[in-house]
């Protein structure tokens, strides 16, 4: 058993700190309201880069939600990689929503040609009243 559980483990590549710069209010309905949520910020891991994103969220009105987003990261060296995710997401306080999902990474750099391959997953936590934003992005690489 132990062997397959070190077979299935996935690698932190990344954490992410980010800060909502703006958001947009797209729509309300009986679904819920769908926001998106623009936000910059700084990825430490395995390659450092800045990182700007869009989420378009689906707020129910039970409190959960769902996402989609789209992220470019550059690093110093002028390296790109785009990254797209999707999830839910779940308010466990009035300060404190978690969310997790899946997320692909694409780059043409030679040097990070290894993210093309990696099935990434992700979770995180969202402040609504500071707009701050901490994930930890994993795969198997």
């Amino acid at each position: 058993m132990e062997a397959q559980y070190a077979e299935a483990k996935e690698d932190l590549i990344v954490e992410l700190k980010e800060k909502t710069t703006t958001v947009t209010v797209k729509d309300f309905s009986s679904a819920g309201i769908k926001i998106d949520y623009n936000s910059e910020g700084e990825v430490k891991g395995r390659y450092i880069a800045r990182h700007i994103e869009t989420a378009s969220v689906l707020i129910k009105p039970d409190g959960t939600s769902e996402y989609e987003a789209r992220g470019i990261e550059t690093t110093s060296d002028g390296d790109t990689i785009l990254i797209t995710g999707k999830g839910r997401g779940w308010v466990e306080t009035p300060m404190k929503n978690k969310f997790e999902g899946e997320n692909t990474f694409q780059t043409t750099s030679k040097k990070l040609a290894w993210l093309n391959n990696v099935k990434g997953r992700h979770e995180g936590i969202f402040n609504p009243a500071t707009g701050e934003v901490t994930i930890n992005m994993y795969g198997k690489t």
